[in-house]
């Protein structure tokens, strides 16, 4: 009877201990990927282990609260059985081996064969473990409240730890060559756009090319022309607190050539969707997307214009910076009549100095970044600026870049 329960209390306590182990490797190795695989093929599972990997405290407490009650009784009587029938002098000998066992099949073994079968493990342990956590809440309320006062504040945003874990694997992805990099920076660019507001990818209002609803249609078409834009938001009264809509710059050429006697193009003019600054950008990706929209005006609670949102620039936060012709700043350099050039912004100061035979401040700035900070401010169209013998004249613009200039030189 002695050697029975002595045999039956080492066998339960590593059985026990082992199936613990097993347990808590399965349930802290598993990613949410593999939380997300579960739950798209078996659904009442996934939501099971979702609840596990929520509240891990949960499933924690009861795994080492079996496993240290099986670790203490077991050691116990088997230590005390042991006694029994060979006496203190082997008891040592007995403790090491026993201290062994545990260690090698209680602790190495299921753990590493948690960790490497995690995924397959998950299908068969939720219920069990479930059932467990059920039936031993109130217990963990009772550790719970005890522990209380060592736990700290709340847990920092776990929407903010999944973004990270998200990149963390695409990176890890893209070391593995399993995704390239311009992949990964997708991924890593829809984590952020989840974070950010309109506010922070807006165009600011002073940088909007607006169309004045007062304005002809060949006024509104030679403003558009000198812009390089597709879409213009439409303002009352030069206000731009008062934007009506917008108009695309194909249908203005298309109503002015078929319409070569209707002087106002109201008609064409299409309504603008209005957004708050606070409102978050993911979202508004998917509005454009749903309801195919390509811009929207940011507004305040006050109903003030903030600035505009193109869907240009949310697909920016994606993949990074899209430059068609016009957003590169041009680098011509074209020789007019009576000492005046027109010259692109995207020329270098040095180049324009050496072209035009006049020393000129700068390095190896753009014209288009010496001129803005010569004006200390976001150029305009017909801004002028002056240095030595040398004009200036703002001509067209893009997204408040200076794109062509006109450098005339001044007579003594």
């Amino acid at each position: 009877m002695i050697m029975t329960l002595f045999i039956v209390s080492i066998l339960v306590a590593l059985c026990i201990s082992f199936l613990c182990s097993l347990l808590e490797a399965t349930v802290l190795s598993l990613t949410p990927t593999q939380v997300a695989d579960i739950s798209s093929k078996r659904p009442m599972v996934g939501k099971i282990w979702h609840s596990f990997k929520t509240n891990i405290e949960r499933p924690l407490t009861v795994i080492l609260v079996i496993n240290t009650a099986a670790h203490t009784i077991g050691a116990s009587v088997a230590g005390a059985q042991f006694d029994k029938l060979f006496g203190n002098k082997w008891i040592m000998v007995f403790s090491l081996v026993f201290t062994f066992l545990m260690l090698q099949f209680t602790e190495i073994l299921p753990k590493t064969i948690g960790v490497k079968y995690n995924r397959k493990l998950a299908g068969f342990i939720a219920l069990p473990l479930n059932m467990s956590v059920q039936a031993l809440t109130p217990l963990i309320r009772l550790i719970h409240w005890i522990n209380r006062p060592f736990e700290g504040g709340k847990r920092s945003d776990k929407s903010i730890a999944s973004a990270d874990e998200i990149i963390s694997l695409a990176a890890l992805s893209r070391l593995s060559n399993q995704i390239d990099f311009h992949q990964e920076r997708i991924i890593k660019g829809a984590c952020r756009l989840a974070a950010l507001t309109v506010r922070q990818v807006m165009i600011p209002v002073e940088q909007i090319s607006f169309i004045s609803a007062s304005k002809t249609i060949s006024q509104a078409v030679i403003a558009a022309h000198l812009d390089c834009h597709t879409r213009y938001p439409v303002r009352e009264e030069e206000d731009p607190d008062r934007v009506v809509g917008y108009v695309n710059f194909k249908e203005m050429i298309y109503f002015m050539s078929t319409n070569p006697h209707d002087l106002s193009f109201r008609g064409i003019i299409r309504p603008v969707c209005f957004v708050s600054s606070d409102y978050s950008a993911a979202d508004l990706m998917k509005m454009f997307v749903d309801q195919h929209i390509h811009i929207a005006i940011v507004q305040d609670e006050n109903g003030k214009t903030l600035g505009m949102v193109a869907l240009e620039d949310l697909v920016e936060e994606l993949l990074g910076e899209l430059e068609d012709e016009f957003d590169r700043l041009p680098r011509m350099f074209h020789a007019l009549s009576g000492g005046v050039w027109m010259v692109g912004g995207g020329m270098r100061m040095t180049e324009l100095s050496n072209q035009i035979q006049a020393p000129l401040s700068g390095s190896q700035e753009t014209l288009s970044v010496w001129l803005s900070k010569k004006l200390g401010r976001i150029p305009q169209q017909g801004d002028i600026y002056k240095e030595g013998q040398m004009e200036f004249t703002v001509r067209r613009l893009r997204r408040g870049k200076p794109f062509e200039i006109a450098v005339r030189r001044l007579e003594n």
